[in-house]
């Protein structure tokens, strides 16, 4: 019940702090300089700070939290305020935390970023930038993952003073990986405000090529739809790369992740159906696989998507395929793979999926079996 509870107040925390963050942004902006006419209202900028802060509330409350999922009862000795994020000045206790542990070592760079995260989460877009900026002149080399958590906190400011650097690091991871997501995303977005709706376009169906997750995707589509751009259902979604070697009997299609190429720990994912459960098999379902850290809540660490027409199937995740900046499959230990037959069609389990678990331990074969064998009560 408490943990229930617990949920509760951090999902309604995550919503009031959206919901202060974009209000601003839904207003009618001021004319920029005397004469000429007021810029429009910043819905697709409010759409990304709500995307941001809701993965970035998720993403640090697991980073950071000491709530025994896997026992919750074992939680009822502890007090209010002690081993948990689950008080009602959580985020401020988080804040209060890695500001201590700052002023203890100014130099820990990695700080300055969880820093910046909790600030753009509660909503404090200038002062995330303000950590992003000690974060980078720390780091030892430029890193264009920190240089864009600055470049999207400054773009989420409401601070026009600040958006041509913004821009020039934008274009500069462009320059460097055409296919950042991020960057591709946020370009997207200061194009809008700027009234560039064919570089919107372009970006953001180019971020549909990359297969996002489906929460992104959903997010994605409704804005190039408000560009008039109709997206086609299924377009960009996963789907088999390229014969499994061998092509034997039964062999099914070899499938990426939505990363490109695979790079750092990479799991090999056999997905097969178990023969009792072969006649609950619709032809054409969606099949989500997706890898998370055993017992912690939250988006995936990196996911993909496949139907049971392509099954059996090899399925490849890889750090390429990372879902939250900082997080990847070589940041944990064990990573639990989830084989779901989602007849839904959507992220969210709904009863009568089918539904297969293996878990893979760091340092062991990247080839591993799931067998889908369940069925969502």
């Amino acid at each position: 019940m408490m943990s229930s509870a617990f949920l509760v107040v951090v999902a309604l925390m995550v919503i009031v702090a959206i919901a202060l963050v974009i209000y601003p942004l839904l207003r009618r902006q001021p004319a920029a300089n005397k004469g000429e006419p007021a810029a429009p209202k910043a819905a697709p900028l409010a759409f990304a700070l709500a995307v941001a802060v809701g993965l970035g509330a998720i993403g640090l409350y697991a980073k950071l939290n000491t709530f025994p999922w896997d026992n919750p009862t074992s939680a009822e000795a502890v007090p209010a305020g002690h081993g948990e994020i689950g008080t009602a000045g959580a985020m401020n206790e988080v804040t209060a935390s890695l500001e201590a542990r700052l002023a203890r070592d100014p130099n820990d760079r990695e700080g300055w970023r969880m820093l910046g995260r909790t600030y753009l989460v509660g909503g404090n877009a200038a002062k995330a930038a303000e950590s992003y900026e000690k974060a980078n002149a720390l780091a030892p080399q430029k890193d264009i993952d920190l240089q864009l958590d600055l470049a999207e906190a400054l773009v989420l400011t409401d601070d026009p003073a600040v958006q041509p650097r913004a821009r020039a690091i934008i274009d500069d991871a462009l320059a460097a990986d055409a296919d950042n997501q991020k960057a591709l995303w946020y370009q997207g977005v200061i194009a809008v405000r700027a009234g560039d709706n064919e570089t919107a376009k372009k970006n953001w169906t180019r971020l549909l090529a990359g297969n996002p997750p489906p929460e992104i995707r959903d997010v994605i589509t409704a804005q190039l739809k408000e560009l008039g751009v109709e997206v086609a259902a299924g377009a960009g979604a996963a789907g088999p790369a390229m014969a499994a070697a061998g092509g034997g009997m039964g062999a099914g299609p070899m499938s990426g992740g939505g990363g490109g190429a695979a790079t750092g720990r990479t799991i090999r994912i056999s997905v097969k159906v178990d023969p009792s459960l072969a006649g609950n098999v619709k032809p054409g379902a969606l099949l989500f696989v997706a890898a998370r850290e055993p017992g912690i809540p939250g988006p995936p660490i990196a996911a993909t998507r496949i139907t049971t027409d392509d099954l059996p199937a090899v399925v490849v995740l890889s750090d390429a395929d990372t879902m939250i900046a900082g997080r990847d499959l070589s940041s944990v230990n064990d990573v639990e793979i989830v084989a779901r037959v989602a007849y839904g069609g959507t992220a969210v389990t709904v009863s009568g999926d089918l539904i297969g678990r293996a878990v893979q331990k760091k340092g062991g074969s990247e080839n591993l079996d799931v067998v889908i064998n369940q069925v969502q009560p």
